[in-house]
């Protein structure tokens, strides 16, 4: 592999990896974090509920606040009621264990359940 080669792959997957990271909230967040991710929704953490609350604005279509439980996947609405997510709303998390390459930082805890 030549170094023009070598340089366009790198390139092409640091480009990559910039797209992919933009759609996902951060792994580990800080209390009162705030986030806004690429299609304009407006996310803050709070540790202590550790839960993210998707604000409502006009651009996603909510008029009151939603919270997204990362660690289970679920969703409430204002009054604590389990309800699906917002349909223009996506929400992916990063299963990866590897420690590197992700803006916010990782951990390698497992997603699975011990008995």
């Amino acid at each position: 592999m030549n170094k023009k080669s070598f340089l366009a792959a790198a390139v092409c997957l640091m480009t990559l990896a910039g797209c992919t990271q933009k759609t996902e909230l951060p792994e580990n967040p800080q209390d009162k974090e705030e986030y806004r991710d690429s299609q304009g929704n407006s996310w803050i953490y709070n540790a202590m509920l550790m839960r993210w609350a998707l604000m409502p604005s006009p651009m996603n279509g909510l008029t009151t606040t939603h919270y997204y439980y990362p660690q289970s996947g679920s969703w409430t609405d204002a009054n604590g009621q389990r309800v699906s997510a917002p349909s223009k709303v996506n929400v992916s998390r990063n299963t990866s264990s590897k420690s590197s390459g992700n803006v916010f930082g990782t951990t390698r805890r497992s997603n699975s359940i011990h008995a």
